[in-house]
């Protein structure tokens, strides 16, 4: 570990390893949780995974690899019977001192007495919760969000303390699950900064994800219909097809970028716009900042958090028309923070900071969560 401070934090005396549910994907999720066992130089333990896409730096074991149920991972709704079922009882776990659980798969554990449990949430279930408005438009649906809401409480229990990557996700934890302010802080994702700088600007505008319908491409393809200006649009996913269909002329799809392309495309698009339906943090936008490059992102979820209207970025609607107005506007009157000021708001988001602050809530719940004894407290006389 490169950071002085992190190092400061002395977590000899644990023994300390990494839960994350399912590694099916290699995504921010994932990128987090390989963070978290570099952090804390511990090992990496999943529910079902891909070897393949697992970290070859850090010790990992997948823990329910040999089972029957690891042919069904296709099914959501199998996953998450097993997990329910299967993941309280993990005796590969109870050799730890502290467990620090990445995602909520493997909260159905249930902790030995004084092992310490620290939970990285990246988010509550969604369609149960914040989105179920949204999505419980079926009865199926609502008797499955029912269903998690009642099922899943009881394990909110088991964490001493709960890190949250965003303040809104913070909320969620407080308001959905009923956990106390005062297990509840805030720790953002690891984003390598260092990693990403600004280029000579080119006449182009950049979005970038998996194409799926969360994210909201097309209403971005529509906003550039008729305007003097390019969009480049990568990432794959399903909807590639349907979008290059609608997409104008001035849109172009470069498909799957490699991290090199990206970081080139980020320093030197004119701006980054983002539309992905209620973030509960976002990496884009960050990796956008670090590049010193503004973003134009949707007013919605915590992307409204991390942009400052007319200083670093634009706010808009999700719609075509909202989007096209604020590229409209920023291309008459741009964002009044320097490409230095965007890059420098970034900081706070570094892997540096990310390892530090995790080292210091690992060390201070276990702290707090050690048990002081009658003969400890006992004075004679």
């Amino acid at each position: 570990m490169s950071d002085g401070e992190a190092d400061a934090v002395d977590l000899s005396d644990h023994r300390i390893a990494i839960a994350h549910g399912n590694y099916l994907e290699a995504g921010g999720a994932e990128l987090v949780s390989d963070e978290l066992a570099r952090a804390l130089d511990a090992p990496l333990y999943c529910g079902f995974g891909e070897r393949d896409l697992l970290p070859d730096d850090v010790p990992t074991e997948i823990l329910f690899e040999d089972t029957v149920a690891a042919n069904f991972t296709d099914s959501v709704f199998a996953r998450d019977l097993y997990y329910a079922w299967a993941a309280q009882r993990l005796p590969e776990l109870t050799q730890y001192d502290v467990l620090v659980l990445s995602k909520n798969e493997l909260s159905w554990y249930v902790p030995e007495d004084e092992q310490v449990v620290v939970h990285y949430i990246h988010s509550t279930p969604r369609t149960p919760y914040d989105l179920f408005q949204r999505r419980a438009d079926t009865l199926a649906t609502r008797l499955y969000a029912f269903a998690a809401r009642t099922l899943f409480l009881p394990n909110t229990k088991f964490p001493d303390k709960f890190v949250a990557n965003s303040e809104l996700v913070a909320r969620r934890v407080r308001r959905y699950w009923g956990v106390p302010e005062e297990k509840v802080t805030v720790v953002y994702p690891p984003v390598d900064i260092e990693g990403y700088e600004p280029r000579e600007t080119e006449d182009y505008y950049l979005t970038y994800s998996r194409l799926i319908p969360e994210k909201r491409i097309d209403d971005i393809c529509r906003a550039f219909e008729g305007l003097d200006t390019r969009l480049v649009v990568g990432g794959a996913g399903d909807e590639r097809e349907r979008l290059e269909r609608l997409a104008p002329s001035n849109v172009e799809f470069v498909g799957y970028m490699s991290e090199s392309e990206k970081r080139r495309r980020l320093g030197e698009a004119k701006a980054v716009v983002f539309n992905a339906m209620n973030e509960d943090f976002g990496l884009i936008p960050v990796e956008a900042f670090a590049s010193g490059t503004p973003v134009l992102g949707v007013n919605e979820g915590y992307t409204k958090y991390q942009i400052r209207d007319g200083e670093n970025g634009m706010l808009h609607d999700s719609t075509p028309a909202s989007i096209r107005e604020s590229i409209d506007r920023f291309e008459r009157e741009g964002v009044s923070w320097t490409t230095d000021e965007i890059q420098s708001y970034a900081e706070q988001f570094s892997k540096e900071t990310f390892y530090r602050r995790m080292r210091e809530v690992v060390a201070e719940t276990a702290a707090e969560a050690r048990v002081t004894s009658a003969a400890e407290k006992y004075t004679d006389g």
